[in-house]
């Protein structure tokens, strides 16, 4: 009787604090979580022929057949994006890195419709696969973000500028969604503008997070090189600027404080 006693309580006490509710399962072992930065978070997972990309409540978001690229016998697909190696953010991007031999390796992108947007042979990046936080071969700048090539035969290095933009999960180092969890209901830095598109000036409005006073909002053209930068402070909500001596195309625009910087937003300008 003792002993059934002690059974039942831990029973009770295990159904009573456990918190962890299996969501779904997927056959496919291969299932990661990406963040894009117009759709938010999808899961992911693909074979060799098709990415197939999952709404959080596990309906399917998106299935992208991947272009035929010969055989390889490894195929690594790296970097799912909306606007990083272009700045469509209807159209998703992927990095594909494969191996036909040993020690041999290809680098292509392609885009959803599977027109090639880069393609190098004989690279090297790092090892770490998609969805593990360490693919440290393209990185956020304030130029910009920037990827970086090996040769794997001669060890030279090669570094390309990339037209978008990566969002990160929570970070304070480059576009980032949020500065800190908002658990307290405290402000966090936010920025807009309008009109968008917008011909000779555009109001921007900022928000800066809690207990910050001072900023700066910052201007890049396509090619992640900065153009304009302007100081502001929490006595304000908001600054108009002239983008009249601009030329006409798309800008990205972010709000930096001492935490880090808020989520990049697009700007577009028309003569």
């Amino acid at each position: 009787m003792k002993k059934l006693l002690i059974i039942l309580l831990f029973t009770l006490s295990v159904n009573g604090f456990a918190q962890i509710t299996l969501e779904n399962n997927y056959v496919n072992s291969n299932l990661r979580l990406v963040k894009l930065s117009s759709s938010g978070y999808k899961y992911v997972m693909n074979d060799t022929s098709v990415i197939t990309l999952f709404n959080l409540n596990h309906t399917v978001f998106r299935t992208i057949n991947i272009p035929p690229i010969g055989y390889h016998y490894t195929i690594l697909i790296r970097y799912i994006s909306e606007e990083l190696f272009n700045t469509n953010p209807s159209d998703i991007e992927y990095l594909i890195i494969s191996s036909p031999l040993p020690g041999h390796s290809f680098t292509h992108v392609f885009d959803e419709a599977g027109n090639t947007l880069f393609i190098q042979d004989s690279t090297a990046q790092s090892a770490a696969p998609l969805g593990y936080g360490n693919e440290d071969f393209i990185s956020y700048t304030p130029s910009g973000f920037k990827m970086i090539m090996q040769n794997a035969y001669t060890g030279a290095s090669s570094v390309y500028s990339l037209p978008g933009f990566l969002p990160c999960h929570d970070c304070t180092n480059g576009v980032i969604t949020s500065m800190v969890p908002d658990n307290n209901n405290t402000k966090q830095a936010n920025i807009s503008n309008y009109p968008n598109p917008n011909k000779g000036e555009t109001t921007i409005e900022y928000t800066l997070p809690q207990g910050t006073t001072t900023a700066e909002i910052i201007f890049y053209n396509i090619t992640g090189q900065e153009v304009k930068r302007y100081k502001v402070t929490d006595a304000f909500h908001n600054i108009l600027i002239s983008t009249a001596e601009l030329d006409a195309g798309t800008y990205y625009y972010q709000l930096q404080t001492s935490n880090g910087f808020s989520a990049g937003k697009k700007m577009i300008v028309i003569k």
